[in-house]
């Protein structure tokens, strides 16, 4: 008889927590990044009822009040108890608990995603467009490809992260457009892997999937020493002219989508000059198209002073941030831009800047975004 009472006491006892959390805030509040826009409040009209149930509800689970607590709950339970990722069409666990981008980017690595010919015609043509706007301008024209984690360190994938085709879509376009075009190309791929085997130290993070400074560097120095058989004037990037210390936080992109981010950590070389900083920002600037989302990464424009040296210009995403520092004390003018993974040629910005080096810089993962109509399944 106690039972039949006692149920229904401690369910309008939940219901009344959750009430006094939700209203005075007893419990503290779990965050969560997620990589898209949650439901927006649908408006009551009376005279059109149907949807508003439909988009009510949608609302409703991406704001309910415990709903960050619980899935942080359910993604440390699959985490820590099994091992699975409660994102698999978005995060990987590798393993020693490395965390890899799954989705599109592991179908690039497996070999699965293969461009045709007709794509790589089309890539291949629209970058020797470039090219030659490029050099009509009186400037030099590069390509590079940061490498994704998954071919630097395949070791730490797991067991079921098979190859399809042992080469990727990445080595078709490299090879298509080293035998069918003039475009100079800057490899990355074998500088860090050679870089890997001489050193023990980390050159991507666990928890994410970018690579961190001390290849950033590396990336750097390679594009440099590339660029400096056309601009003697150049000269090179050191790496004993750099330090790294290293900082820890708390887990990056990829622990905060699965939500375990503030149980993991992530020690972090921060690239440290140890000479004076020359470059200095430029006052002037481009306004965001509207509704940009990332106004301050936008553009970059820095300004050495030194006029003998070339200037350059980086169409760039988030690999060549941790560039920008060293490339910037090398060059008069360095300009970069960040288009939201666009990777579009913007030809009135470049026509403003006029300058001396074009460097079309797209990460490997998302080469797919210099098709004009990419794959409908391609994405971050």
């Amino acid at each position: 008889m106690i039972y039949k009472k006692l149920l229904p006491l401690l369910f309008f006892a939940f219901l009344a927590f959750f009430w006094l959390d939700q209203y005075f805030g007893i419990l503290p509040q779990a965050n969560i990044t997620e990589r898209r826009a949650l439901a927006e409040k649908p408006a009551l009209d009376i005279s059109f009822l149907d949807p508003f149930p439909r988009d009510y509800e949608a609302y409703y689970n991406d704001h309910f009040h415990w709903r960050n607590a619980l899935i942080r709950l359910n993604n440390y339970v699959n985490y820590y108890t099994f091992k699975q990722s409660a994102l698999p069409e978005k995060v990987l666990i590798g393993k020693e608990d490395w965390l890899f981008k799954s989705g599109f980017q592991l179908d690039i690595y497996r070999g699965k995603f293969q461009f045709s010919e007709k794509q790589l015609q089309e890539i291949a043509a629209e970058l020797t467009r470039r090219k030659s706007i490029v050099e009509e301008s009186g400037a030099q024209f590069y390509l590079s490809i940061p490498p994704q984690k998954h071919s630097i360190y395949p070791e730490y994938l797991p067991n079921n992260a098979t190859k399809i085709n042992e080469k990727t879509c990445t080595q078709q376009l490299i090879d298509y457009i080293s035998k069918n075009t003039d475009i100079a190309y800057i490899d990355l791929f074998h500088p860090i892997l050679e870089k890997k085997v001489q050193s023990d130290t980390l050159l991507y993070y666990t928890t994410d999937h970018h690579w961190n400074d001390i290849t950033a560097l590396l990336a750097a120095q390679e594009i440099l020493s590339r660029m400096r058989q056309d601009f003697p004037l150049l000269e090179p990037i050191s790496f004993t002219d750099y330090s790294f210390p290293y900082a820890t936080y708390d887990g990056m992109t990829l622990a905060q989508m699965l939500g375990i981010d503030q149980l993991v950590k992530e020690s972090i070389p921060v690239l440290t000059p140890k000479f004076p900083l020359r470059a200095s920002d430029s006052l002037r600037t481009y306004p965001p198209p509207h509704d940009f989302p990332f106004k301050d990464d936008y553009v970059v424009d820095k300004r050495l002073g030194d006029t003998l040296l070339p200037s350059l210009f980086v169409v760039r995403e988030s690999f060549a941030s941790a560039t920008i520092l060293p490339l910037a004390e090398h060059f008069s003018r360095s300009f970069f831009l960040f288009d939201n993974w666009k990777h579009d040629f913007h030809p009135a910005i470049f026509e403003q800047e006029q300058p001396d080096i074009y460097l079309q810089m797209i990460w490997e993962g998302l080469i797919f975004n210099l098709l004009k109509d990419p794959p409908p399944d391609a994405k971050w």
